[in-house]
């Protein structure tokens, strides 16, 4: 019997975040010192890097490597480094948006790629990365690279020079967040002329070897270690209930550190060339993944398992192996693996393969009938003749490569199967997960695999209505027990039951107990099939009409800002109104903040009004009011009082400044002067004036509509009103 912590696991990987960016490794699209989004930015260089001595670099890994153990393919030279890059970028404001650029170049590497340690963009940004000229370009990478670790890699790009463009909304630039902690930089030729380096009679897949191999070449991919510094190959891998579950096959040999490493790999998929010509290679645009976990691995067997983070897109056209765990010898098939980081080749063997033992493991011993598998292959999938994966790249004699009688030999998919006897160490709890015995799966479209049973994104309401509203599972196999039980009870009409699938979607209405039912509820769902219980992580709701929380009072007790807030499921979408000119409202979503808009002193009743507006039920709900603004002689007087009206202004806005003192004389000025600062939102200073003046009248016509700020320095007292220009 499986644990908890594993079905766990297994349902949660059900729910990522699907994301997946592309790098043209050949981009005829010359992309000149404007950056990708063509601005006037001038030409420069915002780090620059020492070169490094390329030939000991190279004596240094032969020297490692004549331990004659197995390891991944060295490509570069990883460096800590520590750049802000929203902080040294270029930017320039046009429209609605901020546009930026970065530039490194590490001199005389012969390619470099970048890791970031903190990663985020915000809704609505894009980002693009490019090696010089925009040879090699990644993107559009936007939010959907998010995630939990904050943490994203580069791909590994021609030459010395990464360039870095992004674009994004004018008020997220306080969000975004790209820091780099690594570069590497590489010291041998992955891209000459188009591509890599790989030996003579290795085979592009798609020349007529790999006629046939269409579906498994599609999960094959070329894996980039935590620092960028190694490549290794490996293939995603089927499971036998068909769950679609990213995990991936490769060699043990391949992970070399800690747990955390694998969170840090990149993975690129369908990196191959169009054309069977080994020399002259174009066009190739690969699929890049970022991060794993760990999920098994057993240097008995040297296989390594991950799962990655994301789940590649239906119509990506990735595919997942199948596999067999039988102990047989097939007596053809091939190998399909990125040697030295090239393209995607293919190898074939038309010879019984036999069971030899290779660095203490008991391998696969293949010999090659057309092409061969070298360093950078390592991990990658042995078929037999049936499609089926068998073993993973373990490694060979170098010095044999491309001759006659070439062999490599393959960690045996049977003897990882039960591996150390521990879910950590066998891949049997993972590809087997509810114990059905196979001996086999066969590849199978990322596609028509079963996907998540219930699309909260796309057919789940938020809201649920008196009417009812239905929740939709998306292709549930005829034959399975759907069970579901929604909570709490008190709110709906009925919050438990169970139906047998008729196959395709499948219906669960939720509807509230009666007209005044309101609060949050949560849904959890159970599909019961031969596959053993699958459980749906729970999805919240909200019954009913919102509730108007609130006001919390904030700011000068002279001057004071009343927020509200609204108690409702956050994926609706809602708006708020008021009623009352002498107020200015600045709606949030989630909450509103009410203001004296007019400098005027007493109490302003309305009514505040929230709206659910995402059309799912279509109700409001409105409460009285009252906004209470005080004297300064009523607030226990207050040392300063700053007011600004009307607000929002359109072409002049008054600022009045008194104090305690100064607030019955009838003087036209302070006993002091001030200096007051208008800033815009970017903390940019627009207005500075040192007066003594009780009214000032600031012109703001020529101003772009938007928030500002008003601070008022007086007496060592900073106060700060947001205002607001609109017209």
């Amino acid at each position: 019997m499986k644990t908890l912590s594993f079905y766990f696991a297994a349902f949660i990987s059900l729910n990522i975040v699907f994301g997946q960016v592309k790098t043209n490794f050949n981009n005829l699209e010359e992309i000149s010192e404007k950056g990708k989004f063509q601005k006037n930015f001038l030409a420069k260089i915002h780090r620059t890097f020492l070169q490094k001595d390329i030939q000991l670099l190279l004596d240094k890994e032969a020297k490692e490597n004549k331990s004659g153990e197995a390891r991944p393919f060295r490509i570069a030279e990883p460096d800590s480094v520590d750049i802000d890059v929203i902080r040294e970028a270029d930017w320039i404001e046009e429209g609605s948006y901020l546009y930026g650029k970065f530039t490194l170049v590490a001199t005389g590497a012969k390619s470099i790629s970048a890791n970031f340690d903190q990663f985020y963009l915000p809704r609505g940004s894009e980002l693009w990365v490019y090696s010089k000229n925009g040879e090699m370009i990644t993107g559009p990478i936007t939010e959907s690279e998010n995630n939990t670790n904050n943490f994203w890699g580069t791909w590994v790009y021609k030459g010395s020079k990464l360039t870095f463009d992004f674009r994004i909304p004018i008020y997220t630039k306080k969000e975004i967040k790209l820091h780099i902690s690594n570069i590497a930089y590489g010291y041998k030729d992955l891209y000459v002329t188009n591509f890599g380096q790989a030996s003579g009679c290795n085979i592009n897949v798609l020349c007529p070897a790999g006629a046939g191999w269409e579906n498994e070449r599609n999960s094959v991919s070329l894996i980039l270690n935590a620092n960028s510094a190694a490549l290794c190959s490996g293939a995603l891998i089927n499971n036998t209930c068909n769950l679609n579950i990213p995990y991936l096959l490769t060699a043990n040999h391949c992970f070399t550190t800690t747990p955390q490493d694998v969170s840090k790999w990149k993975f690129t998929f369908q990196a191959w060339s169009p054309v069977c010509d080994n020399q002259n290679e174009q066009d190739a645009v690969g699929v890049t993944f970022n991060g794993s976990t760990l999920r098994a691995n057993n240097a008995g067997s040297d296989f390594c398992l991950v799962e990655l983070n994301q789940t590649p897109l239906a119509n990506s056209g990735i595919t997942y192996s199948g596999w067999s765990r039988a102990n047989a010898a097939s007596s053809s098939g091939v190998s399909i693996t990125h040697p030295q980081g090239d393209v995607m080749k293919i190898a074939t063997y038309n010879q019984t393969i036999t069971q030899q033992t290779f660095l203490g493991s008991n391998d696969w011993n293949v010999v090659w009938a057309r092409g061969t598998v070298e360093h950078g292959s390592s991990g990658g999938p042995l078929y037999n003749n049936n499609h089926q994966i068998i073993g993973q790249v373990h490694g060979g004699d170098p010095s044999d490569v491309c001759l006659p009688n070439d062999n490599a030999f393959f960690g045996r998919f049977d003897l990882s199967w039960t591996g150390g006897g521990t879910s950590a160490t066998r891949l049997s709890d993972w590809l087997d997960p509810f114990n059905t015995g196979a001996m086999a799966t066969n590849t199978i479209n990322v596609a028509s695999t079963v996907p998540n049973y219930i699309d909260a994104s796309v057919t789940n309401p938020s809201l649920v209505c008196t009417a009812g509203n239905a929740f939709t599972l998306n292709n549930v196999p005829a034959g399975l027990t759907v069970s579901w039980q929604a909570t709490p009870a008190s709110l709906l009409a009925t919050s438990s039951g169970s139906f047998i699938s008729s196959g395709g979607s499948q219906n669960i209405t939720l509807t509230a107990a009666s007209s005044t039912s309101s609060g949050a509820g949560t849904l959890a769902v159970s599909v019961i099939g031969g596959c053993g219980t699958l459980n749906i992580p729970p999805l919240n709701f909200w019954v009913g009409k919102p509730v108007i929380s609130g006001p919390t009072k904030s700011g000068p007790c002279e001057d004071p800002v009343y927020t509200y807030g609204a108690s409702y499921y956050p994926n609706i979408l809602y708006s708020w109104s008021i009623d009352n000119p002498n107020l200015f409202l600045s709606d949030g979503g989630i909450t509103s903040q009410v203001e004296n808009s007019n400098g005027n002193v007493g109490g302003n009743p309305f009514h505040i009004t929230l709206y659910e507006s995402s059309g799912n039920c279509n109700v409001f709900i409105t409460q009285l009011q009252n906004f209470i603004i005080k004297t300064s002689a009523q607030c226990g007087g207050q040392q300063m009082i700053v007011t600004a009206y009307p607000n929002p202004a359109s072409t002049t806005m008054i600022v009045q400044v008194t104090d305690s003192v100064s607030t019955s004389n009838q003087s036209s000025t302070l006993a002091q002067s001030y200096e007051l600062t208008l800033i815009d939102r970017y903390y940019r200073k627009i207005l500075s004036i040192r007066s003594d003046e009780k009214n000032l009248e600031i012109p703001v016509g020529n101003l772009p509509s938007g928030l500002y700020y008003l601070n008022v320095l007086y007496n060592g007292t900073v106060f700060q009103k947001q205002i607001v220009i609109k017209r």
